[in-house]
């Protein structure tokens, strides 16, 4: 559903601003949906097409071999990298494009690479608030030079991002209300924070193998009430992607990984409810390798999670409608 900016942000167009026409989260053909359709460089990390008001910015594994990676400050600004791959980096073309986009009426919307000749994932509209030279960057040839970054804030946060557990138990008293809203509001950033950065380690359920982020959840392998550091918490590496069903079996302990990926099933597992849930829940299947920075936070779960959280649940019944009620 696209999205109205309103003129004061600067965009051509008054009420008649040309709507979005992807959604958070969703795969789309790069050629197809992007190029064929609207035009613009077909190849490189910023397409500037010449008579429609997008400018479309690319971020994934590519720029690793051009020696930077984009990445999510504590603050939930993303610091992009511009493109040219050798020399310092100038503010022309696509560089250029971005950094006067809201003066040029322009709405900036990123895509995430998710490998050679896969789609695009859409993560939204983004407003450049600010940009900055990076000394000694790494080039794809010659000597380090100095790039330019842009810092991207998200226009807003889609479903995905903003989708929210109760994280953690509220004191049974909480003396003022403006506390607990700040305290709220500082969950959900932080929630919103790790769901982006682990779009940079995970690109896919672990068991179905779904990309489209409408459909996946963010689930913390540690997690979030035993982290004990925010660090612990918005780290993308302490974090799968599952599908509903998945998840639920991994948040309660029913099944978890092992650091090669090798799936592990409790044996306590309903062989009816293993059967309808409609997943490849075959133990020791191959559901992918984990980093080094995952696997730590795997041998927690593995430890503390696995086999013992669904045995100390409540009442399943009560916990079923106090969700849906909060939902």
């Amino acid at each position: 559903m696209g999205l109205d900016v309103p003129r004061s942000h600067g965009f051509r167009g008054g009420p008649e601003v040309t709507p979005i026409p992807f959604e958070v989260g969703a795969l789309y053909s790069r050629s197809k949906d992007i190029h064929d359709v609207f035009g613009g460089q077909r190849q490189g990390g910023i397409s500037t097409p010449k008579d429609n008001p997008f400018v479309f910015a690319f971020t994934g594994e590519a720029g690793h071999s051009h020696g930077y990676v984009d990445d999510w400050d504590d603050d939930g600004i993303l610091h992009y990298f511009g493109e040219g791959q050798s020399g310092d980096m100038k503010y022309v073309a696509g560089n250029r494009a971005i950094e006067n986009h809201v003066a040029d009426g322009k709405r900036l919307l990123l895509f995430q690479m998710m490998g050679r000749g896969k789609p695009y994932r859409y993560l939204g509209e983004f407003v450049k608030q600010s940009s900055y030279p990076k000394p000694n960057s790494p080039a794809t040839r010659g000597p380090a030079r100095t790039a330019i970054v842009f810092r991207l804030e998200p226009v807003e946060q889609a479903d995905f991002f903003t989708a929210n557990r109760i994280a953690e138990p509220q004191a049974p008293y909480q003396p003022l209300a403006n506390t607990v809203t700040k305290r709220v509001i500082e969950v959900r950033k932080s929630q919103a924070l790790f769901r982006r950065r682990l779009l940079g380690v995970e690109k896919q359920c672990r068991l179905t193998g779904v990309q489209d982020l409408r459909f996946l959840r963010a689930s913390h392998i540690k997690p979030w009430a035993a982290c004990i550091t925010g660090a612990e918490r918005t780290d993308g590496h302490n974090g799968v992607l599952l599908t509903p069903q998945a998840d639920l079996l991994f948040d309660r302990g029913w099944i978890t990984f092992e650091d090669k990926g090798h799936l592990i099933v409790t044996g306590e597992l309903p062989a009816d409810v293993k059967k309808r849930l409609g997943l490849d829940l075959r133990s020791g299947r191959n559901c992918g390798t984990f980093n080094k920075q995952q696997m730590l936070y795997l041998e927690h779960h593995r430890t503390h999670i696995f086999g013992k959280k669904y045995r100390s649940e409540g009442n399943s019944a009560e916990e079923l409608i106090e969700n849906s009620i909060v939902a």
